[in-house]
This record gives structure tokens, sequence and C-alpha cells, in this order.
């Protein structure tokens, strides 16, 4: 999984672009299965990206959880969602409504504060 990644982002990418797509598949799979699942499955691959690359690994372990925090767009990522989906009386919807415009924001600043706080080459 970590060569085709590196596969994808070229032989010549920067880390930073590996914390990118680190980032969105950390979020795009947090949203769909559980947060604990998604960072347990992409804490290995992410250390071998970042080995693979001669890229420090923090920044990418950061990006790791961090995305897979961000189970803000569907009821199905974190257990607390789920447990105010009925009970609010919410649709599937108003979780993207609201997780939407938190995850953009999570992302922003996220790809901003960690190269600077985990450099890439210390």
């Amino acid at each position: 999984v970590a060569d085709y990644v590196i596969g994808m982002l070229g032989q010549n990418s920067s880390p930073f672009m590996l914390l990118i797509a680190v980032f969105a598949l950390s979020v795009v799979m947090t949203n769909f299965m559980s947060n604990t699942a998604t960072t347990a499955l992409l804490v290995p691959v992410s250390l071998s990206i970042a080995a693979g690359m001669g890229a420090d690994p923090r920044a990418v372990l950061m990006a790791t959880v961090i995305g897979g925090s961000c189970a803000y767009a569907t009821p199905i990522g974190m257990p607390a969602n789920m447990m105010v989906l009925s009970a609010g009386g919410y649709k599937f919807v108003d979780y993207a409504k609201a997780g939407i415009p938190l995850i953009i924001v999570s992302t922003i600043v996220s790809l901003i504060l960690l190269p600077i706080l985990f450099p890439f080459h210390p």
C-alpha cells in the first residue's frame, strides 16, 4: 500500500504532498468506519510511506491521528454521533452540513501547523 501511494505521488514528491494524502485518506476513511480502526489501519502504512520517502514520520503520524479524529460528516465514524442521531431527530445529511465545514477548517489548520511543529527533516 505504501509503495502504491508513493507511486501515485511520484518518486520526487514532497513530504508535504504525502502529508496531504495521508490526512485526506484518514479523513475519508474515518467518516465511514470507526476512528480507532482507521488509525490502526493507517499508522503502519503511514510509517512505511514516511520511511520510503526518507521523511521524519512524526508529522505523518500526527496527520493520521488528527485526520482519523475528523469524523464529523457522518454519524458512522464516532459512537457519540450515532447516539444523538435518533435522539436529536437528525438525518444523515445534517451531519454533512455541519461536519464538512469543520473538516475543512481542521484540514487547513492541521496542514499549516503540522510541518511547523514536526519538521519533515529535523
